[in-house]
Parts: structure tokens; sequence; C-alpha cells
């Protein structure tokens, strides 16, 4: 006996913990040759009760059908009862279900008008909506190990593929429920255990009973269907609401009269009203759920603020609503999904006012007075220590300011310098045209260099197609290959960099790297980014600097002189230049720190 508790006990434990599970990519699987732990016979069924729904379903007397079926009681006697055991963690309104979920509407097992449905459980005449990795297990009464060899049944996949051929019925259990179809008059306490089955989301199993001497003829079957289920609000409730939401649960829970079948409660426009926007009082919200739940661990929910997140948490009632209370003022959203498919989220957003003690201009008006009254004697006190400080360092930026100009000053015959070079060489070469075209373009880049000479600062998509028509003049003369690259997501509008930054340092790439091997020479300048930062590299494949001579050079020098000048006075960002070498690559890359903060 302790032996028989302890397994029970086990397999108690793995059912939950199974039911905990989220079911996606979950396959057909069957268990045929034993009877399920929590199956196992005891005296008053209560694990079973606990744990499972059960749907029971037989084929209905002639009477019952329709005229042009041609079902006789002859054929279908005795008429087999076929029961199928699922979790009861989730269900939709039991009563709606085929309204809710049509697709169960095309496994009807026959066409008789009505059937026969058990408490708490769906109608077995439809097939069955099943939402975790449990699975079902079946049974038939009727059957038992003495009148076996008479009966066999067959496994279909979607209603077409057989997985399972006609088989003979090798495995009983303890009668659930109470028949009398094997001897009539007499209580059937063995029934068939035809097995343990799972199945992917999306797809069904049906299961068919025949005698065997009656192949054409199936005496009873059913079917289940593996729904992928989402949560959904139904309607938001307020602490003032607080009448309408029992009122609402009232009807969910109980007929308005006895023997009056239950109402679809989920379609109530009156007191279902779903909102999204609340004022500064309804900071207490209750969000009703379409669905029904067992237990609270089914309910996982996500409330999130902008980027605060108070995490996934299991719901605090073992019902289908969520109570949310002391919210502040805020847009939010609420994110729902079930345990047993985490991967199906619902997303629900919401807003609540502020009150106008808790908006946010109030607040920056208490701020500041505070702030003027404390820090009044603050300042006349640091008044004029602070007048000094600003005036050392108006003057070092002055001084500054000068030597970036100076340095600055120096870019442009530099430019011109190497510009009238390649000029040269194209005319001493006898191409004329490519000189003269050269010289047009040149003209050009002149003009809007010295347009731009009084500005510190350009955007990037300016200093992009300067440097862009520079480089096609240099193709012109060496017949390099290029490309500029821009990663998907830079606005390069909203973005300013140094003016002409890039120019001495596209110069030495094309002078020291690209221009010996002519076509051959291969240069790429790319933007990207890294978190805060922006980065602009310059990579060539030419032969690279010799020792430190050419990481030296005059261009460079003035650009990493002018670095050191612009860091100086940037406030919070920062420039950094590097040249490295590697797999016969030369790359120079400047980072921008924090440029896009």
């Amino acid at each position: 006996m302790d032996d028989y508790n302890t397994m029970k006990r086990i397999a108690i434990i793995c059912f939950l913990l199974t039911m905990a599970a989220s079911a996606q990519g979950q396959q057909l699987e069957m268990h045929l040759d034993s009877i399920h732990p929590l199956l196992v016979p005891d005296q008053h069924g209560d694990t079973i009760r606990k744990y499972f729904r059960h749907t029971f379903y037989s084929f209905p007397t002639p009477r019952a059908y329709r005229h042009h079926v041609n079902y006789t009681t002859k054929l279908k006697e005795p008429y087999l009862q076929m029961s199928m055991f699922y979790a009861k963690s989730l269900a939709v309104n039991l009563s709606y279900a085929m309204k809710k979920i049509p697709e169960l509407n095309d496994y009807q097992a026959d066409s008789a008008n009505y059937s026969i449905v058990g408490a708490d459980s769906y109608p077995g005449k439809y097939a069955i909506p099943i939402f975790d990795s449990t699975g079902i297990i079946i049974t038939v009464n009727g059957i038992s190990s003495r009148n076996a060899d008479q009966y066999e049944f067959r496994v279909l996949e979607d209603q077409t593929r057989e997985v399972l051929p006609w088989t003979k019925p090798s495995v009983f259990t303890k009668a659930y429920m109470f028949t009398r179809i094997e001897i009539p008059g007499q209580e059937d306490e063995e029934v068939a255990y035809l097995g343990h089955f799972k199945q992917a989301f999306g797809k069904s199993l049906t299961f068919e009973v025949r005698r065997v001497d009656l192949p054409d003829l199936v005496q009873v079957k059913m079917s289940a269907l593996w729904i992928q289920r989402t949560p959904a609000v139904l309607g938001t409730f307020t602490f003032a609401e607080l009448s309408d939401f029992l009122e609402m649960f009232k009807k969910q829970w109980k007929p308005n009269e006895l023997m009056v079948r239950m109402e679809d409660w989920s379609s109530d426009s009156v007191l279902l009203r779903p909102r999204h926007a609340f004022g500064p009082s309804e900071n207490s919200l209750i969000f009703y759920l379409d669905d029904i739940v067992e237990t609270k661990e089914i309910i996982e929910y996500n409330v999130t603020n902008g980027k605060d997140s108070s995490g996934w948490r299991a719901n605090d009632f073992d019902l289908n609503f969520i109570w949310i209370k002391d919210l502040a003022p805020g847009n939010y959203t609420l994110n729902i999904r079930y345990s047993v498919q985490r991967h199906n989220i619902c997303s629900y957003p919401f807003t609540i006012a502020a009150a106008w003690y808790q908006t946010a201009w109030f607040k920056l008006i208490m701020v500041l007075a505070s702030l003027s009254a404390l820090g009044m004697f603050a300042l006349l006190w640091r008044s004029a220590r602070q007048r000094k400080l600003l005036a050392a360092q108006q003057v070092q930026r002055q001084l500054a300011q000068t030597e970036l100009k100076s340095i600055r000053s120096q870019f442009n015959p530099h430019f011109v310098f190497n510009a009238l070079s390649s000029i040269q060489g194209l005319v001493t070469k006898g191409d004329t045209k490519t000189a003269n075209q050269y010289l047009s373009t040149f003209s050009t880049l002149m003009r809007e260099s010295l347009l731009r000479g009084k500005e510190e600062f350009a955007n990037l998509a300016t200093e992009i197609k300067l440097m862009d028509n520079y480089l096609k003049l240099e193709q012109l003369r060496f017949g390099f290959d290029y490309r500029i690259d821009i990663d998907p997501g830079i606005d390069t509008n909203a973005i300013e960099v140094p003016g002409l930054l890039l120019q001495p340092l596209i110069e030495n790439a094309i002078k020291h790297g690209v221009a010996p091997l002519y076509k051959a020479g291969a240069l790429r300048i790319r933007v990207r980014t890294e978190a805060d930062d922006f980065l602009i590299d310059i990579q060539d494949n030419g032969s690279g600097f010799e020792g430190q001579k050419g990481a030296t050079g005059f261009g460079l020098r003035l650009t990493r002189e002018r670095i050191r000048l612009l860091n100086s006075m940037l406030d919070g960002q920062r420039m950094e230049l590097e040249i490295g070498r590697n797999d016969g690559l030369t790359t120079v890359s400047i980072r921008f720190e924090n440029w896009l903060l």
C-alpha cells in the first residue's frame, strides 16, 4: 500500500510539471501499453476529478437521428460509450465552445439533433479542444477483457491519415462512470483502456471503434483538436465599478433561473466594456478574461511601463480576471499568457491620466520653487567664484578656438596642393579630357569647401557627399574601386561631425594605399554604430605605412591636433582616432563617443 501511495504522489508531481510546461513543438505520441498513473483505480475517483475533465459520448438511439440518415437500432446495439479525460487547467465557455472555436464543428461525430453533455465538460458530439501538453486518455464502456475480441479501434490524424490501424483492445481498467452495456441490467465494472495520446497544435485525433463482424460500421467515435490559445481581455472594471464586476461574475457562474441553460456571458456588451483610458482616481483595475482557468498558476502576466517591467508572475486569483492595484499615472501594457502556452501572448495597452498635482509641470514648478529658495543663498555665495571660473574658461575656449581656426586654415591649402598635383599628373600623361573633368569637379569641391569654411560642424550627409565627389575625382586619375556603406537606421542628416575631418584621412588612404595599385586598389568607407557611439572606418588594401612615417604625415598630424582641440571643447562627447593593419588591410577608424545620445 505504501508503494502504491508513493507511486501515486510521484505521478501527480509529474503531471503538474507537465501541465506547467509549454507545449510548443509537441509531436504525436501514443502510449497504449500501460494505464496512466492518475487513472489507476481508486475508491472514489477523487484524483481523476481533481486533475481531469471528463467527456463521454455514445451514439443516440435512432429516434434522435435525422430522417435521411440510415442508422438502425439493430446495427448500433450495443451502444458503446467512449470517454475522454483531459486536463481541466484551461477551458473556454463550455456551453458555447463551438461558437468560440468554430473548427470544432468540423468533427461532428454523427447527425443526431442532440447529445447528452456531462457537467463541467464539452459535448462529445464535437471535437474536444485541447490546450496543453498533457494530452488525452480514451476509455470505452461496454468493452472488457471478456468481449474485447469482438471489437477493434483505430486512430486518425485530421480525420484522414491513419496513425494507428485497427487494433484490438488489450488494456483494461476499472470503470469510472457506471453503465450497463456489456451485460444488460448489470453494471460494467471493467472498461477498455485505449491509451494516452498527445498531438501537435493545429492537429487532431479521431478515435473510432467498430465490431469485428461489422467492419463497415463505426459503433462510436470521438475527436480531439489541439488549439493554439491566446488570452483575451473582454472588459475592464475600476474599483468604483465593483458592483458591475460582481454582477458579471455571478452571471458567469450561475444561470438566472433553475434549469435554465447557462448564458454566453462573454458576449455581454453592457457589463463587459473594454477601456484603454482611465482617470487619475481609477488606478485599481480588474481585467476580465475570456477563458476559464482552474488554478492561478495558469494565468501569467507582466505589466510594462516604458522600459520598466514588473516581470512575469502568476495570477493572484484562481479565476479568469487579473486585479492590478495602486498604479501610478502613465502609459502601460498588460501582457498576458497561459503557462501551458507561453509562446502566445496578449498585449493590452492602457493609460492612467495624472491628477493636476501629479503632472510633470506642477512637479517642475514645485521643484523649481524649492530649488530657487534653497539655491538663492548658494548662488550669492558662489557668484563671485563662478564669474572667475567662467572668465578663465572663456579665455581657454577662445585660445582653443583660435588655435583650431589656425589648423583648419591649413586644411584647404593641403587639399588644394594634393588636388592640383593630381591635375598636373593627368596633364603630364596627356589625358586632357580627364584633366578638364577633374578640374571642373575640383572647382565645385572648392566652392563647397569655401562656403562651409566658417562652420566648424556639418551634417554627416553633406560630409559624405563631399567626400564622394572627391573620391570620384581621384578615381578618374587612378581607376581604383571604392564604396561607401552606411548601416541601416543611421540618419546621416541628423548627425553632425566636424567639417572636412575625413578629407585628409581619405587623401592618405589614396596616396599611401590604393593609388599605386590603380585598378586593383579597393577603398571602403563604412559608417556604423555601437551603442551610443558611431564609427567611421576608412579601409584600403594598399601596402600600408612604413613604420610610423606615413602615420605621422602632415594630414594625419593636423587631424590629430584638430581632434585634440575639439575634445577639449566638447562636453560629454569625445573623438578617438585609431590606425591598424590586419590581413593585408589598413584601417583608419574615428570613434565618435556618446554622439547618438
